[in-house]
């Protein structure tokens, strides 16, 4: 068959270019928002055939533009700080008491505790209702010193306190501490409190507060961590039940605060990081003076 000589050829080729062109232009506006992009693209021969076959997969089904890269981790939080292990702290307490005339026993025994078996420090203060001042003992074989020296109540001058110390002790299950009462009748109060950590007993004071005055201890001084161990025995009557409050941080361990012929005591215990001077204030009822003891112990 003959090709026609009226020229109508070149117009349906021209077509095929204005398309090829406007497709062409379609795929760049693609690319500028993030799709796929034309290798090439041109209306002759060679470059038609390449921008034909990267047009057709950048307009295939499916087509998505390109993943953004994923943003980096965040760093690992920094670690919390352990809290020192070797700094003085709280161990093993306990208090024991007998009532005037309920009793009849040449001694007054701690209930049994678990202690460690070194590095710690026993503190022994005792309250009587007739003051003599044998050193206690305990099943551990520890030696005990006596720390400053006993003290007679102003309104009870036949009883007083008196406070011990085995600076570094051997510890055990079972570790029972004893003080003798000469008179086997007698009211007696033994509170004990194991320092762990310990192995100096930094600092001690003593002070007799009357009534109407605030029950303010002594100051004790340290050069580091250290725990404190305060004592309140309370100057009050046989009549009422009494209460015995803390305040600059202590808190009540141990105490017998009911009515009765007895020797009622308040035993606190506060935890420092740093040097420092501490005291300690005891607001209680009925109104009443008291014997204040506090003593520092650190790290030997």
């Amino acid at each position: 068959m003959n090709e026609p000589s009226d020229g109508s050829d070149p117009a349906p080729r021209n077509d095929r270019r204005v398309l090829l062109s406007r497709l062409c232009a379609l795929a760049t506006v693609g690319a500028a928002t993030g799709g796929a992009t034309l290798t090439s693209c041109g209306g002759g021969g060679g470059g038609g055939g390449g921008g034909s076959a990267a047009l057709a997969a950048a307009l295939a089904p499916g087509a998505a533009p390109a993943s953004a890269p994923a943003p980096a981790p965040a760093p690992a939080p920094a670690p919390a700080l352990a809290p020192s292990s070797t700094a003085p702290a709280l161990g093993a307490h306990t208090l024991a008491f007998t009532i005037l005339d309920r009793v009849s026993a040449p001694t007054l025994s701690t209930s049994a505790m678990a202690t460690r078996a070194t590095g710690s420090t026993l503190l022994a203060c005792v309250g009587r209702g007739v003051l003599v001042a044998p050193l206690p003992s305990d099943n551990a074989g520890n030696t005990f010193i006596q720390l400053g020296t006993p003290h007679t109540y102003t309104l009870w001058p036949n009883s007083g306190t008196a406070l011990y110390a085995s600076a570094q002790a051997r510890g055990r299950d079972g570790h029972v501490l004893t003080v003798e009462t000469p008179k086997v009748t007698d009211e007696t109060t033994l509170s004990v409190v194991e320092v762990v950590n310990g192995g100096v007993v930094r600092d001690v004071q003593w002070r007799e507060v009357l009534s109407g005055q605030p029950l303010t201890s002594a100051s004790v001084t340290t050069t580091g961590p250290a725990l404190l161990v305060a004592w309140w025995w309370g100057d009050a009557g046989v009549d009422q039940n009494k209460t015995a409050v803390p305040d600059n941080g202590f808190t009540v361990i141990d105490s017998v605060l009911a009515s009765g012929a007895l020797v009622q005591c308040a035993v606190a215990a506060r935890q420092v990081d740093a040097a420092g001077s501490y005291n300690v204030t005891w607001t209680a009822t009925p109104r009443q003076g008291a014997q204040l003891w506090i003593v520092a112990v650190q790290a030997a």
